[in-house]
């Protein structure tokens, strides 16, 4: 594995196990999933970046103010509707994250991967428990739409005023 090769020749002769090591699977898990939506959300970025009016950084340097300046009160000011867009599409799909647990570890080892939405499917479609499965479904529903909402709440602060 190249991480390991890279960690043994840092110094670290045992590296982790990844994903045979109960401990380290899901945050291998976690990590191959941010590497997965790193590119998503820097073209999101990018879109919020090119809306950014190229007269509101002129205007700022006419008034003398400095890059790192501008950066704090024109740029992450008006990133803010895309960072929220991002924050609530990311959450809802760590909530969701299914493919990654079900080709690389199943669930396991000793059930350390086992997030709700697996869970969901080992359920219906192992077990044969479609009820039990539908009714676990509504609550992780029910749990995203409460975080969803709480989110949308509080995007009062982070919409810009410009």
């Amino acid at each position: 594995m190249p991480i390991n090769s890279a960690l043994r020749s840092f110094g670290i002769d045992s590296p982790p196990g990844w994903l045979a090591d109960p401990k380290w699977a899901l945050i291998a898990i976690m990590i191959m999933v941010i590497w997965t939506y790193t590119g998503y959300t820097m073209v999101l970025y990018m879109a919020g970046l090119q809306g950014i009016s190229k007269e509101l950084y002129e205007a700022s340097d006419i008034d003398g103010a400095s890059k790192l300046h501008g950066f704090f009160q024109i740029t992450v000011p008006m990133l803010k509707p895309t960072s929220f867009l991002i924050a609530v599409t990311l959450i809802i799909s760590t909530f969701q994250v299914f493919a990654a647990i079900a080709v690389m570890t199943k669930g396991g080892p000793v059930n350390s991967t086992m997030v709700l939405a697996y869970h969901i499917y080992i359920e219906a479609f192992q077990h044969y428990r479609m009820g039990y499965a539908a009714a676990v479904s509504w609550v992780l529903f029910i749990v995203i739409f409460i975080i969803t909402m709480i989110q949308w709440q509080g995007q009062k602060r982070w919409q810009s005023h410009f």
